[in-house]
């Protein structure tokens, strides 16, 4: 009787000790998942901040190309400040977006997924990564337009610096803007409609892609918000 009254104490001892350790565990992972939580959080939430200003000035660049195409071959373009803007936003400049500061890469990288209790939030992570690789590809095809065919075109056409002047202002970067009426008049002909339609071509490919980069973050941030109000 006495062995089985201590045998049972023993096991009560090992099965106490395992759900302390149970607890414990549960704590600090739940401690560890809140970190993680928290940095994912400001990481989404500035990276939706700046595709918010890319994805307007991808709208403006494809407003511009829009602009542009509907002026008749043979005629010239007015020499204001907002053509000036339109011209360095189609053919001299891309903004493109960050895709935050590593937090993902780092949730990857440390198997974090193991982490997370809600594995809709933790599929949509592993997922980001891909997802991203599309609106960059678009991107660097923007980038690569404007070094290698739209900005040298224009340069064999006119002087670039007042056009990107006159762009830097705009953006809150204020610098020497020439007088639009001084500068050289710009005339429309097929080639220069030709490298418009290529600009107009390359941003509908990057809103597109922009569109589920926009609701992937919308839908990590409400699901980060859900899980960290529990």
């Amino acid at each position: 009787m006495r062995i089985a009254a201590e045998s049972a104490v023993i096991v009560a001892s090992i099965l106490l000790a395992f759900s302390i350790d149970a607890w414990w565990q549960e704590r600090t992972d739940r401690k560890a998942e809140l970190v993680l939580l928290e940095r994912l959080r400001a990481d989404f939430v500035e990276m939706q901040s700046g595709l918010q200003l890319v994805e307007a000035e991808h709208r403006a660049a494809r407003n511009a190309c829009i602009y542009l195409l509907e002026v008749t071959i043979g005629g010239v373009l007015p020499a204001t400040a907002e053509i000036d803007r339109m011209i360095a936003v189609v053919f001299l400049t891309s903004r493109t977006f960050n895709p935050g500061t590593g937090s993902v890469a780092s949730f990857i990288s440390s198997d974090g997924a193991q982490l997370l209790r809600n594995q809709l939030l933790a599929d949509k992570l592993l997922a980001w990564s891909s997802l991203v690789e599309e609106l960059q590809e678009e991107e660097k095809n923007l980038q690569k337009g404007v070094a290698e065919r739209w900005s040298p075109y224009l340069a064999s056409r006119v002087s670039v610096g007042p056009y990107l002047a006159t762009f830097d202002e705009m953006r809150g970067m204020p610098g020497k803007v020439s007088t639009p009426s001084t500068r050289a008049p710009l005339a429309v002909d097929s080639e220069f409609q030709n490298h418009v339609l290529d600009r107009f071509k390359w941003q509908q490919i990057a809103l597109r892609d922009i569109e589920p980069v926009g609701i992937a973050i919308a839908d990590v941030l409400a699901l980060i918000e859900a899980e960290l109000s529990h």
